[in-house]
């Protein structure tokens, strides 16, 4: 009995920190890809912003996105999601002062985030520049 339960044990660690670190690797390499379109679009663009397509640019399913600043608070996420996103602060939501995320949910789910450094600047979603007027 010890034997079954001390290897469900480490089958549950193991798959604990290998799906932490796909999420990780995955995580990155969306950063990449967002940062490398953000760059291209800046090269081919005359103006003081770039448009990118999420649609397009991404693989995975979401039915709605969401950006958070760098002053961002677990509380303000949480608020915004409309449902309590419990990797929010394991995340980086609260200490990192020079990020910005972007948040897809799906089915009031996170489905995926990336953090994009604030050097790259403001991230607007389209809708909220339609409304500007």
């Amino acid at each position: 009995m010890k034997k079954i339960l001390l290897f469900t044990l480490v089958a549950l660690l193991a798959t604990f920190f290998i799906d932490r670190a796909y999420s990780e690797r995955n995580q990155a390499q969306l950063q990449k890809q967002l940062i490398n379109e953000i760059e291209n679009m800046k090269e081919k663009e005359t103006n003081e912003y770039v448009v990118v397509d999420f649609n397009k640019l991404f693989d995975f399913k979401w039915d709605q996105v969401y950006v958070f600043g760098p002053e961002s608070t677990v509380k303000d996420v949480n608020e915004k999601l409309g449902f309590k996103w419990m990797e929010a602060k394991s995340k980086g939501i609260e200490q990192d002062n020079n990020m910005n995320f972007i948040v897809f949910v799906e089915n009031h789910q996170v489905t995926q985030y990336v953090k994009i450094p604030t050097t790259y600047g403001d991230i607007i979603p389209k809708t909220a520049v339609a409304n500007q007027s």
